[in-house]
């Protein structure tokens, strides 16, 4: 949270990347990010999520495209490289699927053409992460 203290108080655009588009502005960027991560969700809507994912952007509830393809696979590509934070490498090595902790204790998981799931297991490691997922 560290980020939080420092992005306000620069009047500095953001470095210089190809992700982040000319016009960006710092305190745009941190005020989106602190919203999407004070979404409230539970397990039946992270599973919804990730099927989402698993089915290719088609919500399973509703059969409706809400996410393209291109969308879904660099989404995914991120989730199965560093989604589980510092347990990513090991994650992939030993499940080797999309995944993404929350550090509230959530994972969903994407299995791809097949379903999502979504497990909630507090308590927390060290790493900030729910302590059995390497169970």
């Amino acid at each position: 949270m560290s980020a939080c203290y420092v992005l306000p108080s620069t009047t500095q655009p953001l470095p210089d990347c190809s992700t982040a588009p000319p016009t960006a502005c710092s305190a745009e960027a941190l005020d989106f990010y602190l919203q999407c991560c004070s979404i409230e969700v539970d397990t039946r809507v992270s599973a919804t999520i990730a099927a989402t994912f698993a089915a290719g952007g088609v919500c399973p509830l509703t059969g409706k495209q809400v996410l393209q393809p291109t969308t879904v696979k660099a989404t995914t590509s991120l989730m199965l490289s560093c989604g589980m934070y510092d347990y990513s490498g090991t994650w992939m090595s030993t499940v080797g699927l999309p995944a993404k902790s929350g550090v509230a204790g959530l994972i969903y998981v994407v299995v791809p053409n097949v379903m999502g799931l979504a497990i909630f297991s507090p308590p927390l490691d060290s790493h900030g992460e729910t302590s059995s997922q390497a169970s």
